[in-house]
């Protein structure tokens, strides 16, 4: 079990609890009115099993004897690269009402399931995952009978969260739940045959050769330079990987394509007389524009272009692959067929290569229908 304290409230929308300290033991608290409000917010730990509920404990006390009192929490799941910040998406409340101690001001431990109103492990429809941003508002709402007229004195606010303490590598993050998916599928509890190292290297090209496929795009805005045919794309934008649009500054439609440095070139030899650029060509790491711009820009052309992302690590620098959490078996079975193909010698190595390279086509395939824009059409895989 994982015990995350919460060592910071947020104000909300009410009235906001005050703080305080107790005169005789020193330790602080917050101290709850009723219709008091605030906010506090986790990330759902690497190690968060799948599936169980997380728990919110207070630790409490009260004046007051056999008074009754209430809390209400709303908890909010925000999953980054699907959720907008600024919109309720996905969220559920839950309530718990409370008895006083027989004793006034004892210290007295409240538990309540914060999530899995509907399901265990889950936020309305959506189950929780490693990397979920949490929001949750705690509220003193009123008591259904028998409302404790004194303010609740609360100690101490934490999260429990099951942990799953069957992980075996130690990289963090999104890597370290795909290497150990791989070690579950290739049957190897250990590192023996497949070290980490291995396995993140084998990740990296996967992710190069999704690169080659075009998946990742941005653009890029790059300088012009009066009189320059030439650019050279590699030195603008060290990790291009192909270039699907060019616009000039200014210009609402975009450069229109040529067929290739020949045609380029047939336009040059008329004339390479400065102008506005209206024509591109790619060659090699090489972009050629006619005609050659008039002026010197900081921001002359907008590149729309494909590239290479950084690569995977097994540390803190880079460890959660750029694309949607539910596409990571691409890479595991990517990693999987790697690791067949490195065993080929193996009886049936060559059956298990053969499955989990159909596997990761396939899986491959969804990605890059899912990441491909309007207008631009796949490669078929070779």
């Amino acid at each position: 079990m994982a015990v995350i304290r919460i060592e910071r409230l947020i104000p909300s929308s009410g009235a906001v609890p005050a703080e305080g300290y107790d005169a005789t033991s020193l330790v602080g608290f917050t101290q709850w009115e009723p219709a008091d409000e605030a906010r506090f917010s986790i990330v759902v730990p690497d190690t968060y099993m799948s599936g169980s509920n997380v728990v919110l404990t207070l630790h409490e006390s009260t004046p007051s004897v056999s008074a009754r009192h209430a809390w209400q929490v709303k908890t909010l799941l925000v999953r980054p690269g699907v959720h907008v910040t600024a919109q309720d998406s996905v969220m559920e409340t839950v309530s718990g009402e409370y008895e006083a101690a027989t004793v006034a001001d004892r210290l007295t431990t409240r538990t309540l399931a914060v999530t899995g109103a509907t399901a265990a492990g889950r936020i309305g429809e959506t189950s929780i995952e490693p990397g979920d941003y949490l929001s949750f508002v705690l509220k003193r709402p009123s008591a259904s009978a028998g409302e404790d007229p004194n303010p609740i004195k609360v100690f101490a606010l934490s999260l429990e969260i099951v942990a799953d303490d069957t992980a075996v590598s130690d990289c963090p993050g999104r890597i370290g739940r795909i290497v150990d998916t791989v070690r579950d599928l290739f049957n190897e509890a250990g590192g023996g045959f497949l070290s980490d190292q291995f396995i993140v290297r084998s990740i990296n090209r996967c992710l190069q050769e999704l690169a080659q496929d075009d998946y990742w795009r941005a653009e890029t805005w790059i300088p012009s330079v009066a009189g320059a045919n030439r650019i050279d794309l590699l030195a603008a934008i060290p990790r291009f990987q192909d270039v699907h649009q060019v616009r000039f500054s200014g210009r609402a439609n975009p450069m229109a394509p040529l067929s290739g440095y020949k045609e380029y070139d047939e336009l040059r030899t008329a004339s390479n007389s400065m102008g506005v650029p209206e024509y591109y060509a790619v060659q090699n790491t090489a972009l050629f524009v006619w005609p050659p711009p008039q002026e010197s820009l900081a921001s002359g052309f907008c590149i729309y272009h494909s590239y290479v992302p950084d690569d995977l690590t097994c540390g803190p620098e880079s460890p959660d692959p750029p694309l949607p959490r539910a596409h990571d078996t691409v890479f595991v079975y990517y990693v999987l067929r790697q690791s067949f193909l490195r065993d080929r010698h193996a009886p049936g190595a060559d059956l298990k290569f053969q499955e989990y390279s159909a596997l990761y086509d396939r899986e491959k395939q969804k990605l890059l229908g899912e990441g491909d824009p309007p207008g631009l059409s796949l490669r078929p895989y070779r």
